[in-house]
């Protein structure tokens, strides 16, 4: 509720026949709640709960992000942890849909986090009830949001290209099979261009040898020759010629995206899709893609490789026909 109005209802309940003279006199102020003692809790098993998945082992971007959305959630809902119940977890839903207008992939992410906390709440025994039980997940359309590109989209994209560090973006991405964050960490000088290949660090400090296709490296050569600066392979276009950030590329994909006519957001993730189909299709061993993505385990690997039905039937017509 709003806090000024519910300081006009609480004052007008004690002082009956007086709502609109309270109302006009309070309007004229800014009115804030204090946070309780309580409130102050809160904080304090946020700050708790963090330290203790650090411990467990979680990387520095995901604990930001758990602290970015639980911060959030304390400052909307104003209420001592003890006497969150469900109703305030439904009414944070729909203020993060209607007010914030976050897409449901997001406000999913934002239910994770609220789940995960509540869960070491109640397993600490620092709530009697956990509010999140009742709480569903939102049905997202998983396959939708990370089916491959087709040839024709593709071409598609590499037509909406305006610039060589756009064209060299794309044929980057779609034939290493690069992590954004991946991608956004190489230098110029780790690059062995006989080879066609560079080290990158993936998830967990992992390091592993990623290549790209003769077309990426025309069009990254021609980027380099025609840039400013920077030591990044991806730089910004503005002095100091920094690298490019791993959100400064996802924004430059999805212009990518808009202008080559893609009704769904086209970002990085999606090429890396594209790479592990296409390799699949190609016949690449499992085993090599695996490897190529960094992927600890298969199964992973066949998540972002999408077997289409005419690629069953060429691989069935080949060997049984």
């Amino acid at each position: 509720m709003d806090t000024k109005k519910e300081l006009v209802e609480r004052l007008a309940a004690l002082m009956p026949g007086m709502a609109e003279e309270i109302a006009s006199i309070v309007g004229e102020y800014r009115i804030s709640r204090e946070p309780s003692r309580e409130q102050g809790g809160l904080n304090r098993k946020v700050s708790a709960f963090l330290a203790a998945k650090k411990i467990d082992g979680l990387s520095p971007k995901t604990l930001k992000n758990y602290r970015e959305m639980l911060n959030c959630f304390v400052a909307k809902v104003e209420k001592p942890v003890t006497r969150i119940d469900t109703d305030d977890i439904r009414g944070y839903i729909s203020y993060l849909a209607q007010e914030r207008g976050l897409k449901d992939s997001s406000i999913q992410t934002h239910i994770n986090t609220l789940r995960s906390f509540f869960s070491w709440l109640d397993q600490e025994d620092a709530i009697r009830k956990n509010p999140m039980r009742k709480i569903k997940s939102i049905k997202l359309d998983k396959l939708q949001g990370r089916r491959p590109l087709s040839p024709e989209e593709l071409e598609r994209l590499r037509d909406g290209c305006r610039t060589y560090r756009e064209k060299a973006l794309v044929e980057f991405l779609v034939s290493s099979g690069c992590r954004l964050s991946e991608a956004a960490g190489i230098c110029t000088n780790q690059i062995d261009w006989r080879e066609r290949s560079v080290e990158v660090i993936g998830k967990g400090g992992k390091r592993r040898v990623v290549y790209f296709s003769v077309r990426a490296a025309l069009m990254l050569r021609a980027y380099m020759e025609q840039r400013r600066g920077g030591e990044a392979l991806f730089a910004s276009s503005r002095a100091p010629y920094g690298p490019m950030s791993p959100r400064a590329i996802e924004r430059a994909v999805e212009a990518v995206g808009v202008r080559a006519g893609e009704r769904r957001r086209i970002h990085p993730h999606i090429l890396r899709h594209t790479f592990a189909t296409n390799a699949l299709h190609g016949g690449m061993d499992i085993t090599v893609i695996q490897h190529l993505m960094g992927h600890t385990d298969p199964k992973t690997t066949l998540i972002y490789a999408e077997l289409r039905p005419d690629a069953v039937k060429y691989a069935y017509e080949r060997v049984i026909a």
